[in-house]
């Protein structure tokens, strides 16, 4: 596999809202935008259908962060992407939150994929607070033989992402 970095002269793809503290030198940090709590609900997935869970958005309490206690919640990034012919790329957790017994997955962001960035951010132990805006996870991109282009669910034309576009958010105290 040979590493290509995004925001490198040569990158075909493309990533929103980046700050320069955010380029690192194999990746680029990518900060928290919403969180939702996964619904304890049954999924189903076949070759003909996919029922998720459903999510509902975590409030942002007065203090400004999210409390989060341990268990599995969508995060939806500030970022969004467009990637690129003969590239592809995955998240990673960044160290700090893979110290204190937090995980990110993420599906691999095929090339032709164009939109929102979201995974799963595990809570192992104990709570956490972490604000909006908080560098969560890092990009990395690589070169990739592609054989077609992304025609999946997820994205900027995609049903399932739509929810993902508003910007409210409500408070606890």
């Amino acid at each position: 596999m040979s590493m290509k970095h995004i925001m490198g002269p040569n990158s075909t793809s493309s990533l929103s809202r980046v700050q320069p503290k955010d380029i690192q030198p194999n990746a680029v940090d990518l900060r928290l935008g919403k969180v939702f709590q996964i619904l304890d609900k049954d999924f189903v997935i076949d070759e003909d259908q996919k029922v998720h869970r459903g999510s509902e958005e975590w409030p942002i309490w007065e203090d400004g962060y999210y409390h989060l206690t341990p268990g599995s919640y969508e995060v939806i990034m500030e970022n969004e992407i467009e990637v690129g012919q003969g590239e592809a790329g995955w998240v990673i957790t960044r160290s700090t939150l893979n110290r204190n017994g937090v995980f990110l997955t993420s599906g691999l962001y095929d090339t032709g994929y164009d939109g929102v960035m979201a995974g799963v951010m595990h809570v192992t132990c104990g709570k956490m607070k972490v604000k909006p805006g908080t560098r969560i996870g890092q990009y990395l991109n690589f070169k990739a033989e592609n054989l077609s282009s992304y025609e999946g669910d997820y994205g900027k034309h995609g049903e399932h992402d739509k929810r993902y576009s508003g910007t409210g958010t409500s408070s606890l105290s």
